[in-house]
Parts: structure tokens; C-alpha cells; sequence
């Protein structure tokens, strides 16, 4: 190719992401490995067929009685799926007895957002016989501000489609009026999760908090595929022991399994948190054939400066980051993307963004930006320890494109087999589901328990710096 032309793309979207890419003139004998990039880029997005992620590819049997129902008992009891950077899978009868060891010489990453009752009962109008869920579905940005209900439309899920904007709902333990302002659209799930509803934007005409109205009034928001309502035991243990602030209306479950015994032997200096406030939109399932028409959810973060700076100086020391859950990878997996864009001059806002798609043209020709780099980035200026970045991410993992720059280990529940999640570990794992799909199978095989309150994993990624206790017990 002796020659690039002039060209620019532009994709508008609906409720995407916007997408501008350039190419500018200058004399080449060959093709580099920008074009190869951004050719790619191109392609995933416009793409019919060469880039289309089924979803049949990355789903497995989820067998009913895999579903874990209920905690282990005592927390920490659960098993433990180790499976290394070859894709070797050993198995662990006991998370708090295992996880110590093979953790020596790591930094660990938590999320410490706490889940709040977000779940409500509501009489429709001229039927006050019958009780319906709303669900709140995103709370990240409210609960810090602890803004009054009344003051706040909020996003909610009315599991009828027989509502319509201005109905007014009775929410019966308070008597409070809930009033639809706004009807959004269907909001699609299986029947194992309870079947459609109604994504309505929402007023608790109530002159409490949101915080406070939902401690008196809501219910723990258990997934809908325990087939159960709460029980003051789903309290404590739907919550993580280092839960802290936030609003979550879905628990980041890797955590589940950490006790406090546990964290004191990680040790306060080989451990950060981060908080991200888990949507509801976490577990809603992909219903798509192609992955890329599903709208991913956004989901706010808030990250202390002491914190990412602990993160910055593990790195430095050469320490891997395990990071716990799904979530915490989104939000680290985000923070490097902010930081790119920070080198590159664009987002100059304290508030960090990132929407669904953007890290593909930001991925073109960024090779050379490592993790330290991108992280200190995003800290630069802010010279308060006490300071906090903000944010709100969109980010969707997919396999076969999806490059992890940051998170090399990560503890991990079983997830579902239509969900977003499925994708990441996937992605995770490099071989486009082929070799989780063997590894979910077989661990069911083995008696492991699925979902929210079952089991763990602790994976790597292929071609990843091994734990160090992998090491060690190599070279003995």
C-alpha cells in the first residue's frame, strides 16, 4: 500500500457508544499494525457475520440442582476451582483453608459496595388484592447523596406489563404512593427469573431518605432463581464482611466467601478496595443471538486515591493484582481505558466515563500504555489521599477481541450461561468458551454448587505472570 487516504467513520448510536475514527494521510510501503487494528475495530462493529458473537457458544446445561439455593455453612465452607494459566484445574474442598496459601505474594482487590433492600411490593391501581415486585434497579448515584425519595425519579423494574405512565402504586407497609412517571419499555427476562416486566422510571412520594425507606420497607433483592422469598439470614449473608457504603441491589458474590479471619491473614497491606454499585442489569440475561446488540448497563464507581496508589505500588513491586469478582474487573478494566484517554487528551472531566464499545478505538494502536501508566493517569493532580475518583462505566467484555490490560487473576462465582458474565470469563480465558464450558461442566460433575450463593473459582489468564505460590511449589 503506497498511500493512506483521508477517511473518517462515524457511528451514532441510540444507547451505545459513539464512535469517530480517523486516518490520516502519510506515505507507507506496507501495512502496519495500526491498520490491522483499527480494521478490526471497524469490522466488530459493522460486521453481519465474521465478527458475531453467538450466544450459543458460550452457554453450557446449567442443571437445576448445580443451583445453590442457600450459603455454605459456616462462610468459607464453599469449595474452591483452581484452574492456572495452562488451563490446569485442581479442586479445593475449602475456600478459607485454601485461599491464604495461594495467595502469598498477591495484592487483593474487593469491592466493597454494600447491597441494600431495593426490593418492594406494590398494590397496582384498582387492585388491591394483588402484590407485584419493584425492583430499583440502579441506586449508585443516590445513596451517597441520601437524597430524599421524594426529591428522585428512579430507575425500577414493575414485574406486570399492566402498567402505564401516571399510575400511581401503593408500596402497603408504608402506605406511600410509588408513582410511574415514565414507562421505558419492556424490561425482558426468562421465566426462571421471574418473567417481563416493565422498566419504568419511578417517585416514592415519601419524605425519608432512600436509604431509610428502604431499611424499614424493602427486602433483600435475592436473585429471582431462588424460588424463595428472603429470610433474615439472606441479611448477613447477601452482604460481604468488608461491605462498607454504596448502593448495590445485587451482591458482588466472589466476596461472599471471605471471612474476617481470612483477610487477617492477607493482611491489610496486601489487600485494596474499590466500590462499583452492581445494577440489577448485572444479571439480566442476554437474550440476543449476537452478544453485540445487547445494552450493557452502566454502573457507578468510586475509588479512594490511597487506594488505586496501593494498587499502582503493588504493581510496581512486580505483585500480581488478584482481583475479586466481576465487578471489581470492570471497574479496574475501565480505570486503565479513563487513563488512556487521559494520555491521549480527551475526558479531561474528574468524572471518569466509559461507554460500552469506546475501549475498541481507544485500543487501536495502544499497545505500548501499560497498566501503571494508565492507572497513575487517572490519579495525576489529585494530591489528597482522602480524595475520590468517580465514575460510571459500560464497559462489555467480549471473547475473541477483548484484551485484559490490567486483571490477570480473578476469583470468580459459576455464572449463569446467558449473561454478560459468561462472556467475560470467556474472554477471561481466551479460547472462546470452549475451555470454560469443559471446566463448568466438570465441576458439576464434581458436586460444585452454581450461581449467586454457590461456589468459587480462582482462574489466570493464559500467558499470565503465575501466582507466586505456584511458583514456590514448583520449585520445591
Amino acid at each position: 500500500m503506497d498511500h493512506h487516504a483521508n477517511m473518517r467513520f462515524e457511528h451514532h448510536c441510540v444507547n451505545g457508544v459513539d464512535l469517530v475514527l480517523e486516518f490520516f494521510s502519510y506515505e507507507a510501503k506496507e501495512l502496519t499494525e495500526k491498520d490491522y487494528e483499527a480494521a478490526k475495530a471497524v469490522d466488530f462493529l459493522y460486521s453481519n457475520d465474521n465478527t458475531k458473537i453467538k450466544m450459543s457458544d458460550f452457554t453450557y446445561n446449567l442443571k437445576a440442582e448445580s443451583i445453590a439455593q442457600h450459603p455454605a455453612m459456616p462462610r468459607g465452607s464453599s469449595k474452591l476451582l483452581r484452574v492456572d494459566g495452562d488451563g490446569v484445574a485442581s479442586y479445593h474442598d475449602n475456600f478459607a483453608e485454601s485461599i491464604p496459601s495461594l495467595l502469598e505474594g498477591c495484592h487483593l482487590v474487593l469491592n466493597n459496595s454494600r447491597v441494600l433492600d431495593a426490593r418492594l411490593g406494590v398494590k397496582l391501581p384498582n387492585n388491591d388484592n394483588v402484590v407485584v415486585e419493584l425492583m430499583l434497579l440502579d441506586l449508585g448515584n443516590m445513596i451517597q447523596e441520601d437524597i430524599l425519595c421524594d426529591a428522585f425519579e428512579m430507575d425500577a423494574m414493575i414485574r406486570t406489563e399492566s402498567v402505564s405512565e401516571g399510575d400511581v402504586l401503593v408500596e402497603p407497609k408504608s402506605g406511600c404512593n410509588v408513582k410511574v412517571v415514565r414507562v421505558k419499555g419492556i424490561w425482558q427476562e426468562d421465566s426462571d427469573s421471574g418473567g417481563n416486566g416493565m422498566h419504568c422510571l419511578v417517585r416514592i412520594e415519601s419524605k425519608e431518605s432512600i436509604f431509610t425507606f428502604l431499611e424499614k420497607f424493602g427486602s433483600v433483592p435475592i436473585p429471582p432463581y431462588f424460588n424463595r422469598d428472603a429470610i433474615p439470614n439472606d441479611k448477613e449473608r447477601y452482604n460481604n464482611v468488608y461491605a462498607k457504603e454504596g448502593g448495590s441491589v445485587a451482591a458482588p458474590t466472589a466476596g461472599l466467601h471471605f471471612t474476617n479471619e481470612v483477610l487477617d491473614e492477607i493482611g491489610s497491606s496486601n489487600r485494596s478496595e474499590l466500590c462499583l454499585d452492581v445494577g440489577a442489569g448485572t444479571f439480566k440475561p442476554v437474550i440476543q443471538d449476537d452478544a453485540r446488540k445487547h445494552v450493557m448497563h452502566a454502573e457507578s464507581f468510586a475509588v479512594k486515591v490511597d487506594e488505586l496508589r496501593r494498587m499502582i505500588a503493588a504493581l510496581k513491586e512486580g505483585k500480581p493484582l488478584v482481583v475479586v469478582g466481576t465487578t471489581s474487573t470492570r471497574t479496574l478494566e475501565s480505570l486503565y481505558w479513563c487513563g488512556v484517554k487521559r494520555l491521549r487528551g480527551l475526558g479531561g472531566d474528574d468524572f471518569m466515563e466509559l461507554q460500552q464499545f469506546e475501549w475498541i478505538p481507544l485500543s487501536v494502536g495502544n499497545n505500548e500504555v501499560s497498566a501503571v501508566a494508565a492507572l497513575e493517569a487517572v490519579v495525576a493532580g489529585m494530591e489528597e489521599e482522602d480524595g475520590v475518583i468517580y465514575g460510571r462505566t459500560s464497559l462489555m467484555i467480549t471473547p475473541n477481541l477483548y484484551e485484559f490490560r490490567i486483571v490477570d487473576h480473578l476469583i470468580t462465582n459459576f455464572h449463569a450461561p446467558d449473561s454478560t458474565l459468561m462472556l467475560l470469563v470467556s474472554a477471561f480465558h481466551g479460547d472462546a468458551g470452549k475451555q470454560i464450558k469443559t471446566i463448568y461442566e466438570d465441576a458439576q460433575e464434581k458436586g460444585y454448587r452454581f450461581l449467586s450463593y454457590g461456589d468459587v473459582c480462582l482462574f489466570s489468564r493464559p500467558k499470565s505472570n503465575p501466582l507466586p505460590s505456584t511458583i514456590k511449589s514448583t520449585s520445591i
